[in-house]
């Protein structure tokens, strides 16, 4: 029984260690020679408590690494969708040198059975130390869980950054995240992409 406890808090505890979100492709300018001062961060999500959760914690994971960055959800918090003017003013107010845009590409869902577990009291070591009768009634004691099944989101996330003053893309990569819920993809996706934009060296 230890021994079976023992080995479900290690699988536990590996599961929760695992990443959600994977980075499928990185593209980068080999020209853009040009290290960037700020970025400006701006997803394209149709509920605005996302969106502002999304940016501001992305400009939270940017600083983290180093990286000066802004949210434009902080300058138009009632705004959903930005026109090109109101971006290029934001660009001037807050001095950013780069945009960085993330958009979601592809969405899917998932459903994965895990199936339920039987145990009996006595197990293989003891179920004969306790006479016919034992071994016998033991039979009916037997302990299960059910099985059941979670359904997971898979979202595919582009993320870009993008010269301010040539307009031009500097940098994208593609991940995909793996979770049940809107607010854990966005800390998985948060986990990643702080570190892949430090690692672009555009900053």
């Amino acid at each position: 029984m230890k021994t079976t406890l023992f080995l479900l808090c290690c699988t536990l505890l590996l599961l929760s260690a695992c990443q959600t979100t994977e980075t499928l492709n990185t593209w980068s300018d080999d020209s853009q020679s040009h290290r960037f001062s700020k970025v400006l961060v701006m997803a394209v999500l149709k509920e605005p408590v996302y969106r502002k959760l999304l940016e501001q914690k992305l400009v939270d994971a940017l600083k983290a690494e180093g990286i000066n960055a802004e949210a434009t959800s902080n300058l138009y918090p009632d705004k959903d969708v930005l026109d090109e003017a109101m971006i290029d003013a934001a660009m001037k107010k807050t001095a950013a040198d780069s945009v960085m845009v993330i958009r979601l590409v592809d969405t899917r869902k998932e459903t994965v059975y895990t199936p339920g577990t039987v145990y009996v009291p006595g197990g293989y070591g003891g179920r004969y130390g306790y006479g016919y009768y034992g071994y016998y009634g033991g039979g009916y004691s037997a302990i299960s869980t059910p099985g059941y099944s979670t359904e997971y989101n898979i979202a595919t996330v582009e993320s870009t950054v993008f010269s301010a003053a040539t307009n031009k893309r500097a940098w994208s990569t593609i991940t995909e995240t793996t979770e049940t819920s809107v607010n854990a993809a966005i800390d998985s996706y948060i986990k990643v992409i702080g570190k892949s934009v430090k690692a672009s060296g555009l900053f």
